[in-house]
């Protein structure tokens, strides 16, 4: 298995690690502090990061069949990326950051989007069994 591929499997595991306890700390320890809005914000972060971890994941597994697939290395670079900027600067403004700081998230939808076509792409491009 590619040094790369085992590397996104642990950041996956870490993120999917990390998204459950945000999620469980979302729904015990935010509720009735924060305004509903940013609860129901809170919950689609962590379900975004949990969807897109899994997606590094996948890629993770196409890089074994393809290593030096530039599109795969670039579709979990902007999974990373969408990562950090979507849920997280929901997480960040909902624990009290400035909210400018939410005006990121934009691109971290983009990223994810950005991410999936790339991953598709490649997917298409795999060599046939």
């Amino acid at each position: 298995m590619p040094r790369l591929s085992r590397s996104l499997f642990l950041i996956a595991g870490i993120s999917l690690m990390l998204a459950a306890m945000l999620s469980a700390y979302g729904f015990h320890g935010l509720h009735g502090k924060v305004p509903d809005a940013k609860l129901a914000s809170w919950g689609w972060a962590t379900q975004f990061q949990m969807f897109h971890s899994i997606g590094l994941i996948i890629i993770g597994f196409m890089l074994a069949k393809a290593p030096a697939s530039k599109l795969l290395r670039l579709a979990a670079a902007l999974m990373m990326a969408g990562l950090v900027l979507f849920p997280g600067s929901i997480y960040a403004t909902t624990l009290g950051a400035p909210e400018m700081l939410v005006e990121v998230a934009p691109l971290g939808g983009s990223s994810f989007m950005a991410g999936w076509l790339l991953t598709g792409i490649a997917g298409w491009r795999l060599p046939a069994a």
